[in-house]
């Protein structure tokens, strides 16, 4: 059986690599309707980054090019932590990815039939098994959402470790649990993880329960497996949870911050009537991996044994399907209560469930159908042989067909830096640039700080800052009076978190808060005529007017004057842009220190001394300051936990200005400042790991040793 498992996987990942792959991109991928535009503009560039950083043999930690400054690792999307992404290090970030696709293609196939197996299906049932899962629309589909696939490829794991869990309880059974949990958390997609847990959970709680009626005796030893599992499996992956929440936190996806109103879905994938009618007129669809598939399933309950786990794992499909049609089922509702899924816009994603249910089934029905033509062993093989092509015939390469193919080789990036240099422009360290509108991230050859272009988990303070400067409000999600679903080619970020859309307001009355932001360089497509009138013109850049802001602040500068935060958001952003306050004279502190609470009024008049950087990394930051009297060094990055400082060695607090900056108070005289950013939760995350990791193996251990005593015994 695994010959045959193993041959199907890497028979697919090569014809993957060969058919699926192509030299360039389409020219006409941009704006289609089939294709993620996420990919060229989120995910290949953060993959260059972390490929950069770890040949460097350096953990990625913070991102000091986007926003102000924001965390990296914590971000889950990057996958910073995720074992297969070290291959990031070793190719170029785009011959990585078809590479990671092929494996996970490959991983599906062998979990889902490993799957299968463990429910009753031959060598033949668990080939077709994983290669009706594997190449479903929901599976395949994802290629250009990397981290959905991996977390979609690990899914069939955890279903089998909790099936193992079950069936042999112990340490092992646990620690084998615990991997298949961990894996998917660190690969960076928490959604999927969430839907292939919950789809886990309820198959084990069925089983739990199906057991306990039987045996009227609660089944204690594998809870406890199953616990175990679960609690070693989150804190194997704590490095990159507790960072991770420590973010969510303070970020514009916080718990509870969006409102069930807001939750609007794109109309068609989440219509029954579309599911279906896709179904008739192809043989397949999201969440039914073929008509084939779907016949086979019903054979799974042919007398045979495991009946009733195929019978728990397709009540759990059926769960699924429920779940992705939000407006004509009520069990999405139910799912979005509880805390950590209520932030979720595609629920037709929990035809992962349905997709693998159907799979499973449909290998363990293959199996029950050779099992006929069992007296002609020939035959049997014949009719497994058979299956496997039709199910390749009817759904394999249609689903194949349909999908637009992952390039080897990425498109050369368009350099704006060059561009902006072309024009007498120098983009340095000292400055940031804001782009109107928003048009995807930065690539790693890229040197620029785009103030606008932020991480899915984007700091709400910065979200808030800059749609200030906006609409003059305050907000970290946009607000609809729309429909719940929209119309047809109506998309469905009206209601997102903050993205980084910055468009230009009608006035100048807020401009100041690029000033605040150290926004130096300005680009506009459709520039408002008070742009012209505030900032000289430097020319053109693409399609682009580019402006040049000469009242933009240094990213470190020194005050003398300070005064507290005014109460409310609302106030305090008023307060920055009001005419009579002037940034390079005063600041706003969260908490300001005794020395300058006293400040004289001629204090605020006066310029605040010179600062140096005498280093600017991602994690590090060193400035060099003097003057006269007691002042305040800002430094307009993003304020986050996890940012130390130090003032000539000694470690002082680290204060937040002007709402979401980083600020030192400094005696007077020279002094050397140091920026780290090192954050607790990672450090705590790498220990509970390794304890974790400790606790596992050692059980492991005693286990196996009680195995061979009782064996030789």
């Amino acid at each position: 059986m695994k010959g045959l498992l193993a041959g199907v996987a890497a028979a697919t990942a090569l014809c993957w690599l060969l058919l699926g792959t192509q030299p360039a991109f389409p020219s006409d991928l941009i704006g289609s309707r089939r294709w993620s535009g996420d990919f060229l503009s989120y995910y290949l560039p953060n993959a260059e980054y972390l490929g950069l950083r770890l040949a460097r043999g350096e953990l990625p930690l913070w991102d000091a090019r986007h926003g102000a400054g924001e965390p990296f690792l914590a971000s889950l999307q990057a996958g910073a932590l995720y074992p297969p992404n070290a291959l990031h290090a070793l190719l170029p970030a785009q011959s990585a990815f078809v590479a990671l696709v092929a494996l996970h293609l490959a991983l599906a196939i062998v979990a889902a039939g490993a799957l299968a197996a463990a429910f009753g299906a031959g060598p033949f049932g668990a080939a077709l098994a994983g290669l009706a899962y594997a190449t479903s629309l929901r599976v395949m589909g994802e290629v250009w959402t990397p981290p959905l696939l991996y977390t979609s490829a690990l899914a069939p794991w955890l279903f089998l470790a909790v099936e193992r869990a079950l069936e042999r309880p112990g340490a092992r059974s646990a620690a084998g649990l615990a991997l298949a949990f961990a894996l998917p958390l660190l690969a960076g997609w928490p959604y999927g993880v969430a839907i292939a847990a919950l789809g886990a959970g309820a198959y084990g709680s069925l089983r739990l329960a199906a057991r306990a009626l039987r045996t009227r005796r609660l089944p204690l030893a594998p809870l406890a497996t199953l616990a175990a599992g679960v609690c070693l499996g989150a804190a194997v992956a704590a490095p990159q949870l507790l960072p991770a929440l420590e973010l969510l936190a303070q970020s514009c996806r916080a718990l509870g911050s969006i409102a069930e109103s807001q939750a609007i879905f794109v109309g068609a994938p989440h219509d029954p009537n579309h599911v279906w009618a896709a179904l008739l007129a192809r043989g397949f669809n999201d969440g039914v991996p073929g008509l084939l598939a779907l016949g086979l399933a019903a054979l799974a309950f042919l007398p045979g044994p495991h009946r009733g786990r195929v019978a728990a794992l397709l009540v759990v499909g059926l769960l699924g399907l429920l779940a992705s049609f939000p407006d004509h089922a009520p069990l999405y509702g139910w799912l979005r209560g509880l805390p950590v899924l209520g932030d979720f816009r595609f629920p037709y994603r929990y035809r992962l469930l349905p997709t693998l249910a159907l799979a499973v089934a449909a290998g363990v029905g293959a199996t029950r159908l050779q099992a006929l033509c069992a007296p002609r062993l020939r035959l049997a093989t014949l009719v497994g042989v058979a299956l496997l092509a039709v199910q390749i015939a009817s759904a394999t390469l249609p689903v194949a067909s349909a999908m637009i193919p992952l390039a080897r080789t990425a498109p050369e990036p368009r350099v704006l830096a060059r561009e902006l240099e072309a024009l007498g422009a120098e983009p340095s360290a000292s400055g940031r640039l804001l782009r109107a509108g928003w048009s995807g991230r930065l690539r790693s050859a890229e040197t620029l700080r785009v103030v606008n272009d932020l991480e899915p988990l984007s700091l709400a303070r910065v979200a808030q800052m800059l749609t200030f400067f906006e609409s003059g409000r305050p907000l970290t999600v946009s607000r609809t009076t729309g429909p719940r679903v929209p119309e047809a080619g109506v998309g469905d970020s009206l209601a997102a978190p903050y993205y980084g859309r910055i468009g230009m307001p009608g006035t100048a009355a807020r401009a100041a808060i690029l000033d605040l932001f150290s926004v130096s360089w300005i680009l506009s497509d459709d520039p408002p005529e008070w742009l012209s009138g505030r900032y000289p013109r430097k020319g053109q850049a693409g399609s682009s007017a580019v402006y040049r802001n000469p009242h933009a602040l240094p990213r470190a500068y020194r005050v003398h004057a300070a005064q507290p935060e005014p109460a409310g958001l609302q106030a305090a952003l008023a307060k920055l842009v009001a005419p009579g306050f002037d940034p390079r004279r005063m600041v706003l502190l969260d908490a300001v220190p005794a020395e300058l609470e006293q400040a004289e009024a001629a204090a605020a008049q006066e310029s605040g001394g010179p600062v140096e950087l005498a280093a600017d990394e991602p994690e590090r930051i060193a400035l060099r300051t003097r003057g006269a009297r007691p002042g305040v060094v800002v430094i307009t990055d993003a304020w986050f936990p996890g940012w130390e400082a130090r003032l000539d060695g000694a470690e002082v607090p680290l204060l937040r200005a002007n709402l979401a900056f980083r600020a030192v108070a400094v005696p007077p005289g020279e002094h050397e400042i140091e920026l780290r950013y090192r954050p607790r939760s990672l450090r705590i995350g790498f220990a509970i790991a390794a304890l974790a990791a400790l606790i596992g193996a050692v059980a492991c251990a005693i286990e196996s040793r009680a195995m061979r005593r009782r064996s030789g015994s």
